[in-house]
């Protein structure tokens, strides 16, 4: 009896903190999520096709300060990594983490969210660099953890890979390497991590929950990509075809050239009658919305738009339909982007009157 007491006085306090520490995990993880969304992406740092140091020396408070005063919470910084590393190296050039060190501090300033995004990564299916290729990403990720050390630990997230394209194990594999080299230095910054084929909602199901607490769970929803990318130059075999309406509506489809029979263009024009609805986005983003909550996966939302080529009404009907899909499903959104080719800008620095209203209803 003695012996089953002083086991009961042991064995009670270690269980009631687990409980505890369970409880403020997931009261922080709510909180956590909640700085996010009603965001932006910033598209500069990601620009290959410009020269590193003019992007470098571009100031982007004044657009720090536009997002701010548009009412934006977050703001998503993309950040193509090996555009700015010292030769021959994969050491950052100071000028960069200086970069990102006064983005974070405009920020803060303003207090909005800052998500760093590492784009453009070069672990691809079947290459034969993947192993050093991950250890390459990862100690350019210190270098960035580095600078930031015990700041920010909830308005400042690392999103450690923009859309993958993997194969689905070996992703799952070398994420979790990255991971968990990250965290052995760091213990309370949250990573954010997608799915592979291009943070796609279904392979984030695939890869699912990473042994980690602090991991917040990203998806990239252009769907229906044949609307929302359409005439996009980088894509031509699956966006070609302009003038597509949504919602889907018979009368209006443009015609689908005979040329294009048994391609990839074909499937998704045969599909977007049934795709280009609100009822199948919703469909389509619950699904992975409830299987997340089952699996204590906090999900959002960190790309979606519409390119600035599709007419102006149906680009307003799919922002105004997309960020009410996610709100009411409580999905943190982050759009694409401030000012480029999905511009949610239009006259005189003015938002787009749904996107304006999306704000609105934050505040």
């Amino acid at each position: 009896m003695i012996l089953l007491v002083l086991f009961s006085m042991f064995i009670h306090p270690l269980f009631s903190n687990t409980v505890d520490n369970c409880c403020h995990r997931t009261t922080t993880n709510t909180q956590i999520i909640q700085n996010i969304g009603a965001g932006v992406n910033l598209s500069l740092l990601e620009h290959t096709w410009e020269p590193a140091d003019e992007l470098l020396k571009t100031d982007i408070t004044p657009k720090l300060n536009l997002i701010k005063e548009l009412g934006f919470k977050t703001v998503r910084l993309p950040v193509a990594f090996d555009m700015y590393l010292q030769p021959n190296s994969s050491n950052f050039q100071v000028q960069l983490l200086d970069k990102l060190g006064d983005a974070y501090n405009t920020c803060e300033k303003l207090g909005l969210t800052l998500i760093i995004t590492y784009h453009y990564g070069k672990i691809y299916y079947d290459s034969d660099n993947r192993f050093s290729e991950r250890d390459r990403v990862m100690w350019m990720w210190k270098q960035v953890q580095n600078k930031f050390r015990g700041m920010g630990y909830q308005t400042l997230f690392f999103e450690l890979y923009n859309e993958p394209t993997e194969e689905r194990a070996a992703y799952k594999e070398d994420i979790n390497y990255i991971v968990k080299g990250l965290r052995w230095e760091e213990k309370d910054r949250f990573y954010i991590i997608g799915g592979t084929n291009y943070n796609n909602a279904d392979e984030l199901l695939d890869l699912g929950k990473l042994d980690d607490d602090k991991i917040l769970y990203t998806i990239h929803f252009y769907e229906p990509y044949i609307f929302t990318h359409q005439g996009a130059e980088w894509v031509k075999d699956h966006t070609y075809v302009t003038n597509i309406p949504y919602p889907y509506d018979k009368r209006r489809m443009p015609d689908l050239d005979k040329s294009y029979k048994g391609s990839n263009i074909e499937q998704d024009y045969a599909k977007y009658p049934a795709e280009g609805t609100k009822e199948y986005i919703t469909v389509r983003l619950r699904r992975v919305t409830e299987e997340c909550k089952k699996r204590n996966m906090p999900l959002i939302c960190t790309e979606s738009g519409v390119i600035n080529q599709a007419d102006e009404k149906y680009r307003r009907n799919y922002l105004e339909d997309i960020t009410s899909i996610m709100d009411e499903l409580k999905i943190p959104l982050v759009l694409w982007d401030l000012d480029q080719k999905f511009s949610l800008l239009i006259r005189n620095k003015r938002l787009i009157k749904e996107v304006e209203h999306w704000l609105e209803g934050k505040r």
